[in-house]
């Protein structure tokens, strides 16, 4: 069996170029001419990559480019032949294993170059007594390199050892100097040194409020805090939402617009009337933009499940639908991207986190502005876990959908309430409840996206007169209604867990009888 490739960690206190003339003391040595490549680590936005395991890398290096993969921490890179660039969302890929694996840990997250390591690399040969090339050597300093610019970091030092057929023996001699000098073989972990360096954390992104809230805190000053960090997750997300690939960059900014008009709506008498009617009707106006390109995405991701249950003779018939959805998103894009370019856009949103970063409390002050907010908050999600029951009992299997999209915002409403003030309370007791709405949210969830589904086929037919196209979204469909009502014959079994005397009696406990302690 062959000797392997040997990678050695070098201190980095230890001076290569001396290492160079005491190796060549030792062993007939030839020195190359030095050469620069590059090694450009590829993740997405919230380090799916890296937190898995996995490394996704460009190696490029003169006229060479080469993508390695690597699946988990243990394994070894290895190429994935004739692939010389990074595809920016895994479905570019053609059917593979290596599309598998990818798709498992990123899914529909849009892939970017995140660490650009440059290796400055010094090789060598080992020549035997006939001057023949018996072992390749390379003396590595792998340096960080945050901007082009910049000189960077040097992250780690190596020594890579390279067998050559026929010369096992030479190999092994050349492996015992270094070894015998304490170097020995390391992880290729440049991803976390470059993060160290750099001071940022793979878990620094998170669409969650992550927020230490007070019981006797003003309520005016909680708002600030939670609406503060509203604008934060749609402000890291703006990048995303304007190249337009990634569709999570868009839901994450839109939720965080829609916690934004929950606090100012639901949260009442707490901050200025003026400035809750003005910017809940800016927010608005960006949801709204943000609506059909969601709705879309969203049809565009269920599209391929739904055309696997057509028959094969018909699934072709569908690409003018995917040319419509295409184009149909695209003007909805460009509509939204112009918004978010715009000095209107930018001087609303530093108007408004200058409005939210002010210590100083609004004057004359609102009513519930310097109530504390444990209190305010239990009335808050008791209210409207009160309203979300009044309004699912009166659902009965004659009550249109308007009234299940209602209880939708609703419980939604809620959510957000709990989400909002969380860590007023015990973190196990409030999940928990969080948790015990997921199944009632998903059944008005999946029932809410069939109605938009099908409206979404049906404006198709109506601006189309492909013949075949029509035909087989009609087929789609009659699928759907019978999906929604199997949806909707589930909502009973949902709701009557939401609204069991276990459950309620949890809400009541947390948020109806805590509120007399307040």
């Amino acid at each position: 069996m062959s000797k392997k490739q040997l990678d050695l960690v070098v201190p980095l206190g230890q001076n290569l170029s001396e290492l160079l003339v005491s190796f060549q003391n030792d062993f007939d040595v030839k020195v190359l001419p030095r050469s620069v490549c590059h090694r450009l680590f590829y993740d997405t936005f919230d380090w799916l990559l890296f937190n898995s395991g996995a490394a996704l890398e460009l190696h490029e290096e003169q006229q060479s480019r080469r993508v390695y993969w690597r699946s988990d921490r243990n394994s070894r890179p290895r190429i994935q032949l004739g692939l010389k660039d990074v595809p920016q969302l895994a479905n570019e890929l053609p059917q593979s294993d290596f599309r598998r694996q990818l798709q498992a840990v990123v899914s529909v997250r849009e892939l970017r170059p995140r660490i650009r390591i440059r290796v400055t690399r010094r090789p060598l040969v080992v020549l035997d007594a006939n001057d023949q090339v018996a072992v390749r050597v390379s003396l590595d300093e792998h340096w960080y390199c945050p901007a082009e610019k910049r000189k960077g970091t040097v992250l780690e030092k190596r020594i890579a050892i390279k067998p050559v057929k026929g010369y096992k023996q030479e190999f092994s001699q050349v492996e015992a100097y270094f070894q015998s000098m304490q170097r020995h073989e390391g992880p290729d972990n440049l991803v976390e040194l470059a993060l160290s360096k750099s001071g940022k954390s793979a878990n620094e992104y998170s669409s969650k409020l992550n927020l230490a809230l007070e019981a006797e805190m003003p309520a005016e000053q909680a708002m600030k805090r939670i609406l503060l960090r509203l604008l934060d997750i749609m402000q890291q997300n703006t990048a995303g939402c304007i190249r337009g690939r990634d569709p999570e960059f868009l839901h994450d900014y839109r939720v965080a617009i829609r916690k934004t008009r929950s606090a100012l709506t639901q949260v009442e008498h707490v901050l200025p009337e003026e400035m809750t009617v003005e910017y809940n009707r800016f927010f608005s106006g960006l949801g709204k933009l943000t609506n059909p390109i969601r709705d879309l995405d969203v049809f565009q991701l269920k599209l391929a499940s739904y055309q696997k249950k057509l028959k094969k003779s018909s699934q072709g018939d569908l690409e003018p639908l995917r040319e419509y959805l295409a184009w149909s998103r695209g003007v909805a894009q460009n509509r939204f991207v112009a918004t978010l370019k715009s000095d209107e856009y930018r001087e609303c949103l530093e108007q408004w986190r200058d409005f939210l970063a002010k210590p100083e409390p609004a004057q004359p002050p609102p009513k519930n502005s310097v109530k504390p907010v444990g209190g305010l908050a239990n009335q808050l999600i008791w209210n409207m876990y009160q309203l979300a029951l009044e309004e699912g009992n009166a659902i009965t299997g004659e009550t249109g959908a308007e009234a299940l999209h209602e209880l939708r915002k609703t419980c939604k409403k809620l959510r957000y309430l709990m989400e909002f003030f969380q860590s007023l309370y015990p973190a196990d007791r409030i999940q928990d409840l969080i948790q015990a709405m997921k199944g009632l949210q998903d059944n008005l969830g999946e029932y809410n996206d069939l109605h938009v589904h099908t409206g979404i086929l049906k404006k198709f037919i109506k601006k189309h007169s492909d013949a075949r196209a029509g035909k087989a979204c009609k087929l789609i469909i009659k699928r759907l209604a019978r999906k929604q009502i199997e949806t909707r014959s589930g909502f009973a079994t949902r709701f009557a867990a939401f609204a069991s005397t276990q459950t309620r009696n949890e809400f009541r406990d947390l948020f109806a009888d805590s509120r007399k302690s307040h």
